[in-house]
């Protein structure tokens, strides 16, 4: 009895020994399992802690975008481990996701035509082409579908989503994905997507869940990118708009010029940075002296660029002696053929003889010369028929606008302006009027040009209650002396 008590204890102790050395290995592999795991968060917690930082410095810096978008995506692959990525973006005009960076090994994540897939029979670089290229509507397929529910998905089989039709590629067969849509607040921004084989790499809930804070800082980056970017644009072009305007200034007559005879001054408001109004002054043939004033339809650079054209053809086509109506059709013949169809020219041009004795007037759909006489004290409107520049390549506009020819006498003041000055709103919604015009001429001409100018820029202010006008503002007043 005494011995099989001893080998039952012996066998018991054996067992228990093995027991516990197996609960120790057990014990040392699951701590071994935990560190692994910890050790993996870790790195993966490194690998987020880097993309982010990379987005953060990229975000205030003035690279180009495609830089932006390439660390976007391979940020992406590194953090989940992936073998490829893609980010595409909304193009809000076409309403399309257009392709902004496309890694070499990316699964396609659209349906691939099949002349695509003809082609790749001979050229296999085809496809990623194609894929780089392709813009997918945000009313059809996988993307499309994604970006419209706004919903982040893990795809365990991407060849097997219905949303990718039946024309699929070898490469879209055993690949597992995460897609998720770019916003921001209400922006919708575009879409991320990392791929895999499957049997190299399986999604679970965590890399899902990291997956999901890519997209939410993607996102984030994105949109401070941009507006950082579209401020920088906005600082760029008020600078050029500036540049322009200065160089538009020096473009305009520096000094009211000095003509035997009369007394003259003009001025120039624009309504915005760039004027779409223009004068300027000319000595003419056989000591004649001509003024221009020109009001281009819209405001902006186009209008400012057209002004430019309309002073470069006038300084051409002015010297030729010829009558200003023979002079605006010659511009209007130039300028025509290249001014768009929505937009057209109003011009009056004037040319006083060399001894003063007569002034001759031409009106290209401008408003009409307004000449106050001392002897009356009444005004009287010169306006002689004629059609605005660019409206005709030609034909009808010579048909149309002619000249008329006037008599000035001592103390009698001419006023050429532009619609800037008459249609003037005030925050009533009433407009400053050609009456009220003719009323501040006749005020003020007496004392000189540079008080009508004054005079009616004064009464303007005072009617828009410090607005700004809606429109340019031009002014040319002329006055005989002797």
């Amino acid at each position: 009895m005494t011995t099989a008590l001893l080998v039952l204890i012996v066998v018991l102790l054996t067992a228990g020994l093995a027991m516990l050395a197996k609960i120790a290995r057990q014990q040392k592999h699951a701590i071994a399992a935990l560190r692994a795991q910890e050790e993996a968060i870790v790195a993966e917690e490194r690998r987020m802690f880097h993309y982010l930082h990379d987005l953060g410095e990229a975000i205030w810096r003035d690279d180009q975008q495609a830089s932006m978008y390439r660390l976007i995506v391979e940020g992406a692959i590194r953090v989940t481990q992936s073998t490829g990525g893609a980010l595409y973006l909304y193009d809000e005009a076409t309403q399309q996701l257009v392709p902004r960076h496309y890694s070499d090994f990316c699964a396609p994540l659209i349906s691939v035509p099949e002349r695509v897939q003809q082609q790749m029979q001979d050229n296999s670089a085809t496809l990623l082409s194609t894929l780089r290229m392709h813009a997918e509507s945000v009313q059809q397929g996988l993307l499309g579908g994604i970006f419209m529910q706004q919903k982040t998905e893990l795809l365990t089989d991407l060849g097997a989503d219905p949303r990718l039709g039946d024309q699929l590629v070898p490469t879209q067969h055993n690949v597992t994905a995460m897609i998720g849509p770019l916003s921001f607040g209400v922006r919708r921004l575009g879409v991320l997507a990392v791929t895999s084989p499957k049997d190299g790499r399986s999604y679970n809930a965590n890399d899902f869940e990291v997956f999901n804070s890519l997209i939410e800082q993607s996102a984030f980056a994105l949109a401070n990118a941009m507006s950082h970017q579209e401020a920088a644009k906005h600082r760029m072009d008020q600078q050029e708009l500036h540049n322009a305007s200065e160089i538009q200034k020096v473009l305009l007559p520096e000094h009211d010029p000095e003509v035997p005879g009369f007394v003259i001054a003009g001025k120039n408001i624009p309504a915005r940075t760039l004027s779409g109004d223009y004068f300027d002054y000319f000595d003419l043939p056989d000591g004649r002296f001509g003024a221009v004033i020109a009001d281009v339809s819209g405001k902006g650079l186009g209008a400012a660029m057209i002004t430019v054209m309309c002073r470069t053809l006038m300084r051409a086509k002015a010297p030729t002696g010829a009558s200003p109506s023979a002079v605006l059709a010659a511009v209007n013949r130039n300028i025509a053929p290249d001014i768009r169809e929505d937009m057209f020219i109003t011009m009056s041009y004037v040319v006083v003889d060399a001894d003063g004795s007569r002034l001759t007037l031409s009106r290209a759909g401008h408003n009409a010369a307004l000449l106050w006489r001392k002897a009356t004290g009444k005004v009287e409107l010169i306006h002689p028929p004629g059609l605005g520049v660019g409206i005709d390549k030609g034909a009808v506009f010579e048909r149309v606008t002619s000249d008329e020819s006037f008599e000035m006498e001592p103390g009698d003041c001419l006023l050429l302006y532009t619609d800037g000055v008459n249609e003037a709103m005030n925050p009533k919604g009433e407009e400053f009027g050609e009456e009220r015009v003719q009323e501040e001429l006749a005020r003020h001409a007496p004392n000189g040009p540079k008080a009508v100018i004054g005079g009616i820029i004064a009464d303007l202010e005072h009617f828009l209650k410090g607005r700004r006008s809606h429109d340019d503002i031009t002014l040319i007043a002329m006055q005989k002396t002797a």
